[in-house]
C-alpha cells in the first residue's frame, strides 16, 4: 500500500507542475499550452489528492523515500501556483472548490510527511504568504470573470486542413466589444492538453459584425474576410 500511495503522490506532483511548466516551456518556444478542459483536470487532481489523504489516514504510512518526502515538502506552494493557472483558465465555482480541496490536501500531506524540516518550513511560510492574494484573485475572478467573454462563433478549416480560422465574439460588457478573427495551426493533442502555435490575429472589427461576416479560405495562405484578402504567415 505504501507504494500505491507513493505513486499517487508522484502523480499528484506531475499534475501540479504540468500546467504551469507546460505554459512556460511552450511560451519560451513560441507555442501555446492549453488544457482540453481545465474543469475536468482540476476536479481529477482534487480527487487524486483526496484519495491520497484517505489512504494515508487509513493505513498510517510512513515514507522513507527521500524523493517522496521532498516532493511533499514543496508541493503546497506549487499547488497554490497551479491553482492560479486553473482559475485563470476557467473561473467556474467548481474549479475554485476543486483547487481549494486540492491545496488543502497538499498542505495536510506536507505537514505530515514533508522533509527535510527546513525545506518544509520555508515552503509552508511561503504558502501562507500566498494564500491571501490568491484568495482575493479567486474572489475577483468569480465575481467579475464573466464580464468579458470571448466566444468562438464560427470555425473555418483551410483547404488542406493545416490551419483553421476562428471567428470570435469578444463581449466586454458595458465597454462594448469586438469581432476578432484568429488563424491557428492544427494543434497536437496529448489526452488532457494540447500544444499549438500562437494564433495569428488577422482581423478586428466591430462587435456583432460576425453575424453578417462573409469569410472563406482562398487557399492555405489566404483568408478572405468581407471580400478583403489576408495573407497567412
Amino acid at each position: 500500500m505504501k507504494k500505491a500511495i507513493s505513486s499517487l503522490i508522484c502523480l499528484l506532483f506531475v499534475m501540479t507542475v504540468l500546467f504551469p511548466a507546460g505554459v512556460l516551456v511552450s511560451a519560451y518556444f513560441g507555442y501555446v499550452f492549453k488544457l482540453l478542459s481545465a474543469l475536468v483536470v482540476a476536479v481529477a487532481t482534487a480527487l487524486i489528492s483526496v484519495f491520497a489523504v484517505v489512504l494515508d489516514l487509513a493505513y498510517k504510512v510512513t515514507f522513507k523515500n527521500k524523493v517522496v518526502c521532498i516532493i511533499l515538502a514543496v508541493i503546497t506552494p506549487l499547488s497554490l501556483i497551479n491553482a492560479v493557472y486553473y482559475i485563470s483558465e476557467c473561473n467556474s465555482i467548481w474549479v475554485i472548490i476543486s483547487v481549494l480541496v486540492y491545496t488543502s490536501c497538499c498542505c495536510f500531506l506536507a505537514l505530515k510527511h514533508g522533509k527535510p524540516l527546513a525545506l518544509k518550513l520555508v515552503a509552508l511560510v511561503l504558502s501562507a504568504l500566498m494564500v491571501l492574494p490568491i484568495g482575493f484573485f479567486s474572489f475577483i475572478a468569480l465575481i467579475f470573470g464573466n464580464i468579458g467573454q470571448n466566444t468562438v462563433v464560427k470555425t473555418i478549416e483551410s483547404p488542406s486542413g493545416k490551419y483553421y480560422a476562428e471567428v470570435i465574439d469578444s463581449d466586454q460588457g458595458a465597454l462594448g466589444g469586438d469581432t476578432i478573427v484568429n488563424v491557428n495551426e492544427k494543434s497536437v493533442d496529448f489526452i488532457i492538453f494540447k500544444v499549438e502555435k500562437k494564433p495569428q490575429r488577422v482581423y478586428i472589427g466591430e462587435w456583432g459584425e460576425f453575424e453578417n461576416m462573409k469569410i472563406y479560405w482562398k487557399d492555405d495562405g489566404c483568408l478572405v474576410i468581407n471580400s478583403v484578402e489576408y495573407e497567412i504567415e
